[in-house]
């Protein structure tokens, strides 16, 4: 038992640094994969942040536009027939009497779909600083 203590018995340098070239290795791996799950990560916020600000604007319209709202801004006309059929940020606002997010570009598209006197409305949200940041959301309106 005493001889086990009193060996010279041990790691060589050549393995010493073996193990750290592994382990650098390993760890390089494991750093790419956490920078990229990071990229991933903002790029999905970043996706979802539109389809929110989509989905906001839709419900505005849905609760806040009114026939005549349409009428008075010559977007229909009395009989409902589509006059304007897209509507910018600043004429939308007008609209919903409240305020878009102003870091992204919104534009409305409007058009009679059906015999039923429904609008199609096209809301199409995009974030000016990443071109493939962009969402498309749709609502019928019965008028």
């Amino acid at each position: 038992m005493e001889d086990r203590f009193h060996s010279q018995k041990g790691l060589t340098l050549v393995e010493v640094l073996v193990s750290i070239v592994l382990l650098a290795i390993i760890l390089t791996s494991f750093i790419s994969f956490f920078s990229q799950s990071a990229l991933f990560t903002k790029s999905n916020d970043q996706k979802l942040d539109t389809m929110q600000t989509a989905q906001k604007i839709v419900n505005l319209v849905e609760i806040e536009i009114t026939k005549q709202d349409l009428i008075d801004n010559l977007i229909i006309n009395s009989l409902e027939q589509v006059i304007k059929t897209s509507l910018t940020k600043t004429e939308l606002e007008g609209l919903i009497d409240d305020t878009i997010d102003p870091r992204y570009d919104v534009k409305v598209e409007i058009s009679k779909n059906s015999p039923q006197n429904l609008l199609l409305f096209k809301i199409i949200v995009q974030d000016p600083t990443s071109a493939g940041n962009k969402s498309e959301t749709y609502t019928y309106i019965r008028r």
